[in-house]
């Protein structure tokens, strides 16, 4: 009976291991029947605010949750990386927002409310 105890205990904690382990904090998701470009080099891609005039083709989405302790170079860098892995020219933001309800708890102090970021992008290709 203790074997099957203890052989329960390991496999719930390898798959909350396993679970934990698969989280990721930045990623990109290619839309259904769009063209597909070789990818381009990850410093000639531009982060826009707004939609440009010229013409394009939406590529698909590309998003990250920051961590406290990353700067604006890196959140950057892995934005431009992730557009050109999807081979687009330049990222479009349109979300960069704050998620509410985490709490961090503090052993010396009572816990205190957090708030996560998330910014999300259209990556784009410019039709020539």
């Amino acid at each position: 009976m203790r074997t099957k105890t203890t052989w329960t205990i390991l496999v719930m904690a390898a798959l909350a291991l396993t679970t934990a382990a698969c989280f990721r904090t930045y990623g990109y998701h290619r839309y259904p029947g769009t063209p597909r470009f070789a990818p381009n080099h990850y410093g000639a891609i531009a982060l826009l605010r707004h939609e440009p005039n010229r013409g394009h083709v939406r590529l698909g989405e590309v998003w990250i949750r920051p961590e406290p302790w990353m700067d604006r170079y890196e959140v950057e860098g892995i934005l431009r990386e992730k557009t050109a892995r999807l081979g687009g020219d330049a990222l479009v933001i349109v979300a960069d927002r704050y998620l509410r309800g985490t709490a961090a708890h503090r052993f010396w102090r009572n816990p205190r409310r957090v708030a996560g970021r998330q910014i999300v992008g259209i990556a784009i290709r410019y039709t020539r």
